[in-house]
């Protein structure tokens, strides 16, 4: 159970608001208490001081009234302020201060002495007071008494009298304790609507994100068209609607594609496995002849190399496709092509054509097998497709900070409309450019699998005067060098 809470985004986001305004209120009732305390205390100085003040007034002008112990001047002082006020306490005053509103009775005590602490008059004196000699003060002051019992107001009267007035702390702690425990139940009682409320507006602020979870139930379940309504998205979450939507429309074209690839690789095996059963058939429904059946045995050969040629083909392009996360170094990129220029040098002699190569020292990012697979399936490529007698040109140049080599025919050419559709897999037309790998149409897909892999491209352009060139494109320095960063030395 604890695991599935802190698991869970709500619960966690839950939990962890409802502790900070938790600590907020904590916070603010500890200011209003220590606020509370103080302005109690103010309230007990400005009544002592008047009372002292009525006391020293009624000693100057009527002094034979405080003659005697235990005399009544009550009458010195008028009632508490709060209870003769009309001014009523504010709803948030009441809730935030509650003890500084609350009218109670204000017991205080008084006493007067002369100089050598004789005893002139008492009202309700404690004796711990009258111990301490409060006389003894030389000067107007309000002190707390040092055992923290009550609060002092003295000064000095007529005749060289001591005048004290006082009041016993007990009841400003009752009152801190009311208030102490009144701001402890609030927000006790404040924690569980808060956390309802607070579980409410999360889950509000999470139904964009259910939609989500539902839209991508649905594509499980096998609805590959369903996307993300941007129109119910929050302006927070658009961006990352349409990023899911993008990669939703381009996994259905991968599904597609691939659906599509499947399917001409089913065909591109099932036709020569189809001819050699034929020949299989017909040399079992009558007896041959020797030659018949070297004949016959010839043709499913050239068959069976043609579903190896297409078995390595897919193999190839399945590394092709997986060039990013093959092992890449910094290398030099002239040995590999010329031992590519070396490799299809037979194909070359046999169709009377010249390769040449201009070549110089590049240092490039990338995976020496594949590149050079590159080299050779363009080369390949260009060779039987150029006139008898004519030749390949391999040129090597630095374009706007990256590497480029063009593999340059001067042959029949690709129409301008089939330019892309020649990297496609398995494209062939009667009058498109088949390529190297024996007319299968992976050839030139390889290639670009393979350089995109590595942050790279292949391109066609047409060559002036007829034929066609295919400019290898390597990934600009910055970009290599992050990718030789990342794969290690």
């Amino acid at each position: 159970m604890a695991s599935s809470v802190l698991r869970s985004l709500r619960w966690r986001a839950t939990i962890s608001i409802a502790l900070f305004l938790i600590a907020i209120g904590i916070a603010i009732r500890s200011v209003n208490y220590a606020v509370t305390r103080e302005i109690l205390v103010r309230d007990i100085d400005t009544q002592l001081w008047t009372r002292l003040g009525a006391f020293k007034t009624r000693q100057q002008f009527a002094p034979e009234s405080l003659v005697g112990p235990d005399l009544a001047f009550r009458e010195i002082s008028l009632p508490d302020v709060r209870t003769a006020s009309d001014l009523k306490p504010s709803v948030a005053m009441r809730l935030f201060i509650p003890s500084a509103v609350t009218a109670r009775p204000f017991p205080w005590f008084a006493g007067a002495w002369r100089e050598d602490g004789t005893l002139l008059a008492a009202l309700r004196l404690p004796d711990e007071v009258a111990r301490g000699e409060p006389w003894r003060e030389s000067k107007e002051t309000i002190r707390t008494e040092p055992n923290g019992k009550a609060r002092l107001a003295i000064c000095r009267g007529s005749d060289g009298t001591v005048l004290l007035v006082g009041t016993p702390l007990e009841p400003l702690a009752q009152a801190m304790r009311e208030a102490l425990w009144f701001y402890i139940w609030t927000v006790v009682l404040a924690i569980p609507p808060m956390a309802l409320l607070m579980w409410w507006i999360l889950s509000r602020m999470m139904m964009p994100l259910a939609r989500i979870s539902r839209t991508a139930a649905t594509i499980a379940a096998g609805n590959f068209a369903a996307r993300i309504d941007l129109a119910e998205a929050d302006s927070e979450l658009i961006g990352m609607a349409t990023t899911l939507n993008a990669m939703l429309d381009r996994l259905e074209a991968i599904r597609i594609s691939q659906a599509r690839f499947n399917a001409d690789v089913a065909h591109e095996i099932l036709n020569p496995i189809h001819g050699i059963l034929l020949q299989a058939d017909l040399a079992e429904q009558r007896p041959r002849t020797t030659a018949e059946l070297a004949r016959a045995i010839e043709h499913c050969r050239t068959l069976a190399l043609r579903i190896q040629k297409l078995s390595e083909a897919l193999l190839a392009l399945s590394k092709a496709e997986s060039a990013g996360d093959g092992p890449i170094a910094t290398l030099d990129l002239e040995p590999i092509v010329e031992e590519a220029a070396t490799q299809v040098e037979s194909l070359a002699q046999a169709r009377q054509v010249t390769i040449e190569v201009d070549s110089h020292s590049a240092l490039v990012v990338g995976n020496a097998d594949l590149l050079h697979q590159v080299f050779v399936n363009l080369l390949a490529n260009s060779i039987e497709y150029s006139l008898v007698g004519g030749h390949v040109e391999i040129v090597m140049a630095r374009t706007g900070g990256r590497f480029v080599v063009r593999v340059i025919d001067h042959g029949e050419g690709i129409p301008a409309s089939q330019a892309e559709q020649v990297f496609e897999r398995f494209f062939r037309e009667d009058s498109s450019r088949l390529t190297a790998t024996g007319g299968h149409g992976l050839g030139l897909a390889i290639c670009r699998s393979i350089m995109r892999g590595h942050g790279g491209d292949v391109i066609w352009q047409p060559t002036p005067g007829g034929g066609a060139t295919f400019e290898v494109q390597f990934a600009a320095e910055k970009v290599a060098a992050d990718r030789a960063h990342l794969n290690g030395p």
